[in-house]
């Protein structure tokens, strides 16, 4: 029990460090955002099927911060 408890606790101490900040969204919300904007201008299609997956996925990720860290890294890989 006492190793499970300092197991946890651990854990616990060490998830800020890798959790995801309101801070950490709103840059890569503003990151997205300027990238769709660049591929609007030149790709309108390409730019709307990055839209519907975004969407999708902030649906689901809407009381996750951490999902929707990951979300928003996989739709700026997908922009590059």
């Amino acid at each position: 029990m006492k190793t499970y408890l300092l197991t946890a606790a651990l854990i616990i101490a060490a998830t800020p460090s890798f959790a995801c900040t309101a801070e950490d969204l709103t840059a890569k919300a503003t990151e997205v955002s300027q990238k769709m904007q660049e591929l609007a201008a030149k790709d309108p299609q390409r730019a709307a099927a990055v839209a519907q997956k975004m969407t999708e996925g902030q649906a689901q990720t809407a009381t996750d911060p951490n999902g929707a860290c990951k979300l928003y890294d996989d739709i700026l890989a997908e922009l590059q």
